[in-house]
């Protein structure tokens, strides 16, 4: 469980909040993680809780957030690559096989972003290691029919 803090701006006025986000550990665009900075920084003392963030919830509000998807650069579509293998091995761990094309949208911006070489190399690469199947309809894009190596 990872402690990130987020800079909200409401009717003038900032404010610090904190999110405990599971199955991450990284920098995330627009959230600062928390445990790498010291105990007196003055926004970790504003942050009144920590409040847990379902991993699926922050898969969901990552994407949208940020600029236009086409700048996305390598190491954000490897972030984003590496973040969504949790998820599907969390969708796995919970009994479900089908990923829908939502999700993949949702995480890399757009529709565009799936045909980036990283996005289809990797995608081939799990394909290959027998941990998903390629379906490409909307409600199941991918099947989880394994684990990840």
């Amino acid at each position: 469980m990872a402690r990130y803090i987020q800079k909200l701006s409401l009717l003038g006025k900032e404010r610090w909040i904190g999110w405990e986000i599971d199955g991450v550990g990284t920098e995330i665009s627009g959230l600062i993680l928390a445990d790498e900075l010291p105990a007196d920084d003055a926004r970790i003392r504003s942050v009144k809780e920590f409040r847990p963030l379902p991993f699926e919830t922050f898969l969901f509000m990552n994407a949208e957030s940020t600029a236009t998807s086409s700048f996305l650069v390598d190491e954000d579509v490897d972030f984003r690559l590496d973040a969504l293998q949790v998820g599907i091995e969390r969708i796995r761990c919970a009994g479900a096989t089908d990923v829908p094309r939502m999700l993949l949208t949702r995480m890399f911006g757009d529709d565009s972003q799936l045909d980036h070489p990283r996005v289809q190399e990797r995608l081939h690469k799990w394909e290959h290691s027998g941990a998903i199947q390629f379906i490409g309809r909307d409600e199941c894009y991918l099947r989880i029919v394994g684990r990840f190596a």
